[in-house]
This record gives structure tokens, C-alpha cells and sequence, in this order.
């Protein structure tokens, strides 16, 4: 059961980050780098991403309680975000939309990309938020913090993989299959997303 729970937090966390579909963000945000620059860069990004989730993880509580919002307004909420991101994913609309074009161009000037747009808002973004914000007040996994903490941590642990062995995936997959998987993934997200929107009908 506890398996369970787990993989219906980490298995949805891990297609919002989207640890493929950033994969040639990240590659082309750190090509100047070398080997050494791009792996402390992919460590910081994800070490950071997760202390964002963990601290939006322990204080969700006080933060829908301060705002009076309910559990089915979020899930609503949050089921939206996630069918965006899945058409996103899908290639139904364009994909700037956790970051404009201006931005983008504006970090690639920076030597230090690993906080934004890296960690903020490509990993740790409203959909990571919100998804993190809805499981922890959900009444299966009230009880089971950790869970959702092991998720968390296991999560960006996976992201940093992909970016830690960026060179590697891109020449097996090929920006053609890192496109496919993307897709695959934004239709599972998509499925979420449906099912999120539901629960919140329901619970209303």
C-alpha cells in the first residue's frame, strides 16, 4: 500500500519536472560550461528545487489555512495547471510558458543559471508547487509526510541523473526520441490532470 501511495506521488512529480523536456534547455542554457561547471550546475538546480518542494511540503497546512482555500478549490486549481503543462508537453500550445523568450535570453547572459530559470521555474514551478501543496492536504496522504518527502527528494535525485548524464541520453535518444517521450509523458499528464479536476467536482 505504502508503494502504492508512493508512486502516485512520484511517478506525476516527475513528469511536471519534466527532466527530458528540459534536458536541451539545460544542455543549451550550460554549453559554454565544462563537464565539472555543468555537473555543479545540475546539482545546485535540483538541491534547490527540492528544498523549494520540501519547504512547500512541511508549511502547506499554513498556507491554504491563511488563505481559507479549500482542498477541492486546489485540486481544481492544480488539475488546470497540469492539463496546460500536459498540452505543453503535447506540443498543442507554444512552450514558453513557465518562461517568456525575454527571460530566456536574459538568463543566458548569466553565468549562474542554476536558481532561474533551472530551479525556479523550470523544476520546482507552479505545477511542482501545486501538485506538492494537493497531495499533502489529500486525506490519503495526510498521515504519510514522508512519503511524500521520499518522493520529493527521490524526484529531484532523478532529475539530477538526467542532467548529470545529459550528453549521454541526448545521443542515444536524439532530440526525435526525447520529443516522443515528452509526449508520452504530457498524455499521462494530461489523464492526471482529468482525474485531479474530478476529485475536486467530487469532493464539492
Amino acid at each position: 500500500m505504502m508503494l502504492k501511495d508512493f508512486m502516485m506521488i512520484f511517478i506525476p512529480l516527475v513528469i511536471v519536472m519534466d527532466p527530458l523536456g528540459n534536458l536541451p534547455f539545460f544542455l543549451f542554457l550550460t554549453r559554454k560550461h565544462t563537464s565539472h561547471e555543468r555537473n555543479n550546475t545540475a546539482a545546485a538546480a535540483c538541491l534547490t528545487a527540492a528544498l523549494i518542494l520540501i519547504f512547500f511540503c512541511l508549511t502547506g497546512d499554513f498556507v491554504l489555512r491563511f488563505f481559507n482555500i479549500s482542498l477541492a478549490a486546489f485540486q481544481i486549481a492544480g488539475g488546470m495547471i497540469f492539463f496546460i503543462y500536459s498540452l505543453q508537453m503535447l506540443c498543442l500550445i507554444p512552450s514558453n510558458i513557465k518562461s517568456t523568450t525575454e527571460e530566456e535570453q536574459e538568463h543566458l547572459k548569466k553565468e549562474n543559471v542554476a536558481l532561474v530559470p533551472l530551479a525556479i521555474p523550470l523544476l520546482a514551478g507552479p505545477g511542482a508547487i501545486t501538485a506538492v501543496l494537493v497531495w499533502r492536504q489529500n486525506e490519503g496522504y495526510s498521515g504519510d509526510t514522508l512519503i511524500l518527502l521520499l518522493a520529493i527528494i527521490l524526484s529531484c535525485i532523478l532529475v539530477y541523473l538526467t542532467f548529470r548524464f545529459a550528453t549521454v541520453i541526448k545521443s542515444i535518444l536524439g532530440v526525435g526520441g526525447i520529443r516522443v517521450f515528452t509526449r508520452i509523458f504530457g498524455l499521462l499528464l494530461a489523464v492526471i490532470a482529468v482525474q485531479f479536476i474530478v476529485q475536486g467536482i467530487q469532493q464539492i
